[in-house]
């Protein structure tokens, strides 16, 4: 079998929620830049991946995307799509392997391949990555509302749905309006309120996008939401910049609930920086983010050597990228819940098949691949 070339389809996405607080902001989450691909062989069989960046969070455009994968579709002409280590190795003088730049690129062909070999195969990735521990996941959904009654009612309907993870952002008034006293209190404030009125058991991670500065900031932040109550359920996310790991090793020492690491994780090599320098409980893993399924298992295999749990992370994605993440999900021996709803951002998705949601839950099927295919209808009319 051998690759004969790859379709690209760049899609517009129209944005029905928004991850900003303010509403002049939201035409910035309509910066979803998302190409899906189909690698395509001298057989019937295919794959099916997804590019997807956001311009303000991971510094791409769909131009570089289409770049990326129109110079990696001609590198490819002619390899075996099966023999994984070869299409990667075909791809390092196109986008490189280290570049994080490139990662959502090497991503798309990664997922790609490895769903053109479970429909080869006839098996679900996940098998083709080890096998599946579980292929229901509990949910998490993200808080992104600016006041503590806002949050807490959302919060309260969320749990009422049956998600049992909720990231709560912590870090927005400090990014727009900068450090003050006032703006600590209010996004602790609406930390507090949430963990007062959720359940225990429902998983709370207080995410601040790299914006609490320093490590003694963090740790004081830290120690005045639990002065008076210490709250079992609780972690921080991504406390500081994503390069301080002597200050975000310093954080975990000092604080008493669980660091995670989000924009941290970029590659095996950076994991690895993580773990010397002891900077985190928890991670939270994307595939666009270290390049697909290869470099996401290298940093799991060191995860597990270390004790260090792992969370998913949606993009958000149409529907194909969320199903590839619950693939990766089912292949982990961890079970924190699971964001898998980034396609319910849009109003619409351009593919069938794959993950279902219900009951607070993500399932995937035993279909050979992702279970996904293109609607072609639709991705006429999305195309961008």
């Amino acid at each position: 079998m051998k690759i004969t070339g790859i379709d690209l389809f760049p899609i517009r996405l129209q944005p029905v929620k928004t991850g900003y607080r303010q509403e002049d902001e939201l035409s910035k989450i309509a910066r979803v830049d998302t190409v899906l691909i189909r690698i395509n062989t001298d057989t019937d069989v295919y794959g099916l991946g997804e590019a997807a960046t956001i311009r303000s969070y991971f510094n791409q455009t769909r131009g570089t995307l289409m770049d990326w994968l129109e110079a990696s579709a001609e590198a490819l002409i002619g390899v075996d799509p099966l023999d994984f280590a070869q299409v990667h190795r075909r791809l390092h003088p196109v986008i490189g392997e280290k570049p994080p730049g490139t990662h959502p690129a090497r991503a798309a062909i990664d997922m790609a391949i490895h769903d053109l070999a479970g429909r080869a195969y006839g098996v679900p990735v996940y098998k083709l990555l080890g096998g599946a521990y579980r292929t229901e996941f509990e949910m998490l959904t993200n808080l992104y509302e600016e006041t503590a009654e806002a949050k807490v009612e959302a919060a309260l309907d969320f749990v009422e749905r049956g998600f049992k993870g909720l990231k709560v952002k912590v870090g927005d008034s400090f990014i727009l309006n900068g450090y003050s006293v006032a703006n600590m209190e209010h996004e602790l404030g609406m930390l507090q309120a949430v963990l007062e009125a959720v359940p225990s058991h429902i998983y709370i991670d207080a995410d601040s996008n790299q914006s609490w500065q320093t490590a003694k900031f963090a740790v004081r932040a830290v120690e005045q939401l639990t002065k008076d109550r210490f709250y079992p359920n609780l972690s921080i996310e991504q406390p500081l910049h994503h390069l301080d790991f002597v200050g975000l090793g310093y954080v975990r020492d000092a604080i008493p609930v669980p660091l995670i690491l989000d924009e941290t994780i970029v590659s095996p090599e950076a994991m690895l920086q993580v773990v010397k320098h002891r900077a985190a409980d928890r991670i939270v893993l994307k595939m666009n983010r270290v390049g697909g399924y290869l470099n996401a298992m290298r940093i799991a295999a060191i995860c597990e050597a270390e004790g260090v749990g792992i969370s998913l992370d949606t993009m958000p994605f149409t529907k194909l990228g969320d199903t590839a993440h619950c693939h990766l999900a089912a292949a982990l021996r961890d079970h924190y819940p699971v964001d898998a709803e980034g396609h319910l951002w849009f109003a619409d998705t351009p593919v069938r098949g794959g993950l279902e949601l219900s009951g607070g839950k993500a399932h995937i099927s035993d279909e050979p691949g992702l279970g996904c295919e293109l609607d072609m209808e639709k991705l006429e009319q999305m195309a961008a």
